[in-house]
Parts: C-alpha cells; sequence; structure tokens
C-alpha cells in the first residue's frame, strides 16, 4: 500500500523530517545530491554517480525471516490503526504495512486498475463506479464485499465522526450533506449494484477522481465495525490494539507508543508474503545513525538536516535511496476559528495576523535561501509555492514566492501601520499597542537553532516574536495547539505530505484541516472551479491552478519555505527495493520483500 491512496493528506513532523512518503521526483539536483553520498555500495547502482531509487543487493535469499523498520520520531506511536481515523505519517507507515487501498497509481499518480479496485466514471451522469475483485479477504480471514467500501462513507458522513476525511469530496456525493446532519438513515447517492460493485451519484465530477487520493479508496471491515457506535470506534481495540486490514501482513502484538510486531498474512491477495515477521520502532533521531549502524534496523528514513545525513552517509551497511517528495514545509497564521457546531472556518478580521502587509512582511524577511544551505546544504531548498514540484503539470515554477527582501518587509510594516512609538527598536501595532507575535515551533532535531533564527531575522526588521509557551512544543502537542485554535499560537511553522491530489481545497479550504483558518469569498470561487467538469480539461486545470497559487501568494495565510528531498537507508541485507511512486515501490510489494541473512549487516 502507497500512502498517497489512504488519505490524500498527512502531516508530518516538521523538523525531524523524517517521511516515507515518496512522490515523483525531477531531475533537479540529484547531480549535487551525488556529490553528498560517498558511501562505497555493493547494489547495483552506484551512489557516486546518481541519487538512486531502487537498489538490489548481493547475496542469497533466505527462507522467512524479521524485517525491522524503524520510524525516526520524538513522539510515541499515537496508535489510530485505522484508514479512517488516523491523522499523522507516524500511524500512516505502521498502516501501510497491515492496510491497502482499493486503487493503485502509475508514476504521474494517476489510479489504475492493479489494484482490488477498478474505478469508472460517467461525466454526463456524474456518476463514478467502483468494482472490487472477487475472493478477496481481511486479515482475519472474513471477505471483502462493496459493503465494507460503502460502509466507511457511512462512518465519515456519519454526524458523530470526529475524523478529518469528512472533506469536499465526500460532500460531493448526493445524500450526504442531509445524511451528515441527520435528516436522512442512508446516503441516497450510493447505490449498491451488487456485492462487488457501487456506483456514486455526485453533484459536480471533478477530475480529482483519477488522482491517487482524489476519490476515497479505503473499506472499512464492517464485520467487526458494523456494530459500534461511531463515536467509539476511533478509541476501540480493533483501532487501538487487533486492527485488520487488506495488506501483506497483519498486526501480532501492539506495544503501545513504542512498536508493532506484524506477521504474514495468508490470506493476501497477492499471496503470502516472503518474510515472516516485520517489527516496527520508534528511534530517536539523535540515535538513528549509530541504530542504523549497529544493524539494528534494516529500512529507516533518514532526516534531511546535514549533520543527521552525514551520519547516514558514512555507514558501510546501507544504501541510501531518494526523491525530491510531495513534502512542503510552511508558515501558518492563524486568522480565525473553526466552528465546530457549523462546520465552518470563521475569519477574524480583528485577529492578530490578519493584516496581510503583516504576514507579507514577515516572508519577507526571512533568509530562506540561506536558512536551506545553512541546516539542509541541497537536501532542502527555499520553496515558492504551496503545490510542490513533483505535480510539474500544476506547479508554477515561475512564481517568484517570498525571496529575501528586508527593505521590502519593512516598507510593507511601515505603510501598514506597524512603528516603533516607544524607540525600543520594536514596532507596535498600528493603535499604537504592544505586538507581540507568539509562534508556535516543534521540537527535535535542531529545532531551537531553527525556531531562533526565524525570531532573529524578524526581529532585525522590528517584529517582537516569542515561542509560544516560551518552548518547542512536542509533535503531538503541537498539533493539539493548532487544531484547537489555541490562542497561544499567532503563527506556526508546520508541513504536510500533499499525497497524490494536490487539490487546494482539501488543505485550504473550508473544512478542519485549514490550520490558518483564512478563507474568503474570493477564495471560495476560485477553490470551487477545481471542484468542476472542467478540470478534465488539461489547460482549464492548469490555468486553475496557477491562478489559486497567485492567489496564495498574495494573500500570504501560509508561506511556504522549504521543499525536500525524502530519503530512505536501505540495510544491505534487504535484497532488493525500490521506493519510486508507481506500482514498482516496495509499499505495493512488501510481499516480495527478501532477506539474505537472519540479522540486519553491522
Amino acid at each position: 500500500m502507497y500512502f498517497i491512496v489512504l488519505y490524500n493528506l498527512i502531516r508530518i513532523e516538521e523538523e525531524l523530517n523524517v517521511t516515507y512518503k515518496k512522490c515523483f521526483v525531477g531531475a533537479i539536483a540529484l547531480a549535487c545530491l551525488s556529490a553528498c553520498n560517498n558511501t562505497d555500495n555493493n547494489g547495483t547502482a552506484s551512489q557516486n554517480k546518481e541519487l538512486i531509487s531502487s537498489v538490489t543487493h548481493e547475496g542469497t535469499s533466505i527462507q522467512g525471516g524479521t524485517l525491522k523498520y524503524a520510524i525516526i520520531n520524538d513522539s510515541p506511536i499515537s496508535g489510530i490503526l485505522n484508514s479512517v481515523f488516523y491523522q499523522n505519517s507516524v500511524d500512516s507507515e505502521v498502516i501501510d504495512f497491515f492496510d491497502e487501498s482499493l486503487f493503485s497509481n502509475d508514476d504521474q499518480l494517476k489510479i489504475t486498475d492493479s489494484g482490488i479496485g477498478k474505478l469508472t466514471y460517467d461525466i454526463e451522469k456524474k456518476t463514478i463506479t467502483v468494482t472490487i475483485k472477487e475472493n478477496i479477504k481481511w486479515s482475519d480471514g472474513q471477505p471483502l464485499t462493496i459493503d465494507d467500501y460503502i460502509f466507511a462513507f457511512e462512518v465519515i458522513g456519519h454526524k458523530e465522526y470526529q475524523g478529518l476525511r469528512y472533506d469536499s469530496n465526500m460532500k460531493m456525493i448526493d445524500g450526504m450533506a442531509e445524511y451528515h446532519e441527520g435528516i436522512t438513515p442512508t446516503i441516497s447517492g450510493i447505490t449498491k449494484n451488487n456485492d462487488y460493485s457501487v456506483t456514486f451519484q455526485v453533484k459536480e465530477l471533478s477530475a480529482d477522481v483519477i488522482q491517487a487520493g482524489g476519490f476515497w479508496a479505503n473499506p472499512m471491515p464492517k464485520h467487526i465495525f458494523g456494530q459500534m457506535e461511531v463515536k467509539d470506534m476511533a478509541a476501540s481495540d480493533a483501532v487501538r490494539k487487533n486492527p485488520v486490514g487488506l495488506g501483506a501482513f497483519k498486526v501480532k502484538s501492539v506495544v503501545s507508543g513504542e512498536s508493532v510486531i506484524l506477521e504474514a498474512n495468508p490470506y493476501y491477495w497477492k499471496g503470502k508474503p516472503k518474510i515472516e515477521n516485520v517489527v516496527i520502532e520508534v528511534v530517536n533521531i539523535n540515535n538513528a545513525a549509530s541504530e542504523f549502524a549497529s544493524g539494528n534496523y534494516d529500512i529507516m528514513a533518514v532526516p534531511t538536516s546535514k549533520e543527521y545525513y552525514d551520519a547516514f552517509a558514512k555507514l558501510k551497511n546501507a544504501t541510501i535511496l531518494g526523491y525530491w517528495s510531495d513534502a512542503i514545509s510552511y508558515l501558518g497564521f492563524k486568522v480565525g476559528k473553526w466552528d465546530a457546531t457549523s462546520e465552518n472556518v470563521i475569519f477574524d478580521k480583528e485577529s492578530k495576523m490578519a493584516n496581510k502587509s503583516l504576514r507579507q512582511a514577515m516572508g519577507y524577511a526571512l533568509d530562506l535561501d540561506s536558512f536551506a544551505t545553512s541546516f539542509y546544504d541541497v537536501l532542502q531548498k527555499r520553496a515558492n509555492s504551496l503545490i510542490t514540484p513533483n505535480f510539474n503539470g500544476f506547479y508554477d515554477s515561475k512564481l517568484e514566492g517570498y525571496v529575501y527582501n528586508v527593505e521590502k518587509a519593512t516598507k510593507l510594516l511601515d505603510e501598514a501601520g506597524y512603528k516603533d512609538i516607544d524607540g525600543d527598536g520594536l514596532r507596535e501595532d498600528p493603535n499604537g499597542k504592544k505586538l507581540t507575535i507568539n509562534f508556535a515551533f516543534m521540537s527535535g532535531g535542531n529545532g531551537e537553532a531553527q525556531a531562533q533564527y526565524y525570531i532573529q531575522q524578524w526581529k532585525a526588521v522590528g517584529l517582537d516574536v516569542q515561542l509560544t509557551n516560551g518552548r518547542l512544543l512536542e509533535f503531538n502537542s503541537f498539533y493539539d495547539l493548532v487544531e484547537n485554535d489555541d490562542p497561544a499560537i499567532d503563527v506556526y511553522s508546520a508541513a504536510w505530505s500533499i499525497g497524490g491530489n494536490p487539490n487546494p481545497e482539501t488543505l485550504w479550504g473550508n473544512n478542519p484541516n485549514n490550520y490558518t483558518r483564512f478563507v474568503s469569498s474570493e477564495h471560495d470561487d476560485i477553490l470551487k472551479k477545481f471542484s468542476t467538469e472542467d478540470m478534465f480539461d488539461t489547460e482549464k486545470q492548469k490555468e486553475a491552478y496557477q491562478k489559486w497559487q497567485a492567489y496564495a501568494n498574495e494573500e500570504a495565510f501560509a508561506i511556504p519555505t522549504l521543499f525536500r528531498v525524502s530519503l530512505t537507508a536501505v540495510n544491505k541485507r534487504v535484497k532488493s527495493l525500490n521506493i519510486s511512486v508507481d506500482e514498482t515501490n516496495y509499499k505495493y510489494n512488501l510481499h516480495k520483500l527478501e532477506l539474505t541473512a537472519t540479522e540486519p549487516l553491522k
């Protein structure tokens, strides 16, 4: 399974810069990156020549064995092990091993028919039909039917559902709003054709449906959850301790917050895996390279901070694979609230960060090119857009973004009325009141140095910026504050993995994922375009993406900061591994993984 067909957006632990969410990569900077990795490599490709996406190591495969997989994180595994409910990349990585979505995708992130399910659509009738293969079984041996797929929509659309998946694509289904409000007991736009096929009637049909992650793709075992109240599901043992899935492995045991042990799924539809077990553990970033060097793990994300990457590059027992990823770091400005009752973003024109000039000035005050070089060398680079370059048909490479310009930042602040009235070197707000901006930044790695880099550059243009609660925030605590619109946060530094569908409505529209809480009628009109049939026209689709990128750049509700390379260290006892975006990716082929030794090589 590959995450982009599980859910389109995954928040990631930005400052650790560790995520296995890979995407299509261009040729940008590959030659430069290769210079950072002078490790001797016994695989089929030389790391001295280029950054590679696959490798085959020498050695004869053994039977069975245990694959040891590490997740680098300062926080424990939260253990929400279900695609309908999980919210972060850590849980997603675990889910990858035991669950699988219906659709696979090609190297352009378009869905294909080679998975469990097949999707077809009719533009004139505004219908989507999903058909699944027969004789597929869940990891507990129970048969998969179309009822399990329909059930996922019923859970996500339920008024008691508190997760993130009730988005614009869900709302586009006829009758979903009435069902969500409790007016009707069923969703009128969902028609079961037979035990293996369902048709969805939608209000508007957009090109999202052909993108990986553009239409919900994960069934939910109704035989397990069917008798539960929706409000109780996320905390149930069926999610936390004994989850079942459609993937190559099945969960054997969960040590809360620490590890998950999996075993081969004998019912896997592609055949029983060659490896018997998988052990997934959390590793602190400061110990990551030494743990790998000691032969404790087979697969581990490589942090893209230069100091951490350099330590991995010296390892003799590892091959490093990589791509430019779909992840983007950004600064988000809190300008409103999420109203759970009305299920709307409420823009607050009186909020501290509501002034566009202030937001723009904070963007121009940052020397992100030097920041990227100082902390990441060529492993990250200044971002110019909220769309990542891997979406080369949508990404606007000509957009300048926020290039370091102190003079421009100063002028914006002056003209907006932010002036130093009392002569202390710090600006007051336009009403002459003291201005202190609270900045939320995640802990981990060299987070303190990075946060202070931002703070000092803002101080240079007269802005008093202080860390929220006076310290860096642990990952889960950070998102608790951000999601709940805590008044202790005015601006925050975070990151998303965008997934296979870059439609900006999902992340920046009128929904709870829009953490900035920015909304406007003009923005709504621009975003609505992405849910129309016009998006099947390539030129109109490109035009819509460029218009949105220009608007987002001007409004600066979120300022993109960094694009990053995503790197994976592979122990040389793993026979072969491929991290390409298409069906050759190892997450689609876990059943084929083989080992050449009983323990990871040192």
